[in-house]
């Protein structure tokens, strides 16, 4: 409801500000258009912060439909999705042949670990076609492993315990969502019975890893 409430203005600021940049632009000087696009901006922000908040409340308010589902089916589907971010950074993603069958509820797996390979191609400075990904899975006895590993800029170990907190981002100064994925993916996770984790050395990667009971 709130989100529903919310869009009506973002859309009235989003339209207006576009019809004062497309029509009256010749009476603005260039500061006044810069004050315009930053308005037009931030309101797709918000919109986009919006959708992903009213996703992750109907996403998690929905009880797990888990039906057995093959690993390797989410995590392609998961690549095809972040396909640009992957040719565009020059990404190399290392995926083993045999992944298991898992009980699981498809879609929300599916979002945990899209947030997680997200993370992984988000948080890489190293040059085009020096960044690269590993996704691997184990047996333990605790059930199946996924960590997905990456070269990235890391993570100070201060943080480590709270990278998973609702809307925490570390560096704001690189924009992108409003910090929801690793928390979605330590609670769809939980609901499934697992756990999540995180190691990280800074300038060298994270190791994220979930765990599926079998």
């Amino acid at each position: 409801m709130l989100s529903h409430d919310l869009k009506s203005p973002i859309f009235s600021i989003d339209g207006f500000s576009d019809l004062l940049l497309g029509d009256y632009t010749d009476k603005l000087d260039e500061e006044g258009q810069d004050f315009l696009r930053r308005i037009r901006s931030s309101a797709q922000q918000m919109k986009k912060v919006l959708d992903e908040m009213s996703h992750l409340v109907k996403l998690l308010a929905r009880p797990n439909m888990p039906r057995p589902t093959p690993l390797r089916e989410i995590v392609e589907e998961v690549i095809l999705k972040c396909n640009y971010q992957i040719e565009e950074g020059g990404v190399k993603i290392d995926i083993p042949d045999d992944l298991p069958t898992v009980n699981v509820d498809p879609e929300k797996m599916r979002e945990a670990i899209g947030a997680l390979l997200a993370n992984a191609l988000f948080f890489n400075d190293r040059p085009k076609g020096e960044r690269t990904i590993v996704i691997d899975c184990n047996v333990d006895p605790d059930g199946y492993r996924l960590c997905v590993r990456d070269n990235g800029i890391g993570i100070d170990p201060r943080y480590t315990n709270q990278i998973f907190d609702l809307g925490l981002k570390l560096d704001k100064a690189r924009g992108g969502g409003p910090g929801y994925g690793l928390y979605l993916a330590k609670r769809i996770v939980e609901s499934h019975g697992g756990s999540i984790s995180v190691e990280s050395v800074p300038d060298e990667g994270s190791t994220v890893c979930l765990t599926i009971p079998r």
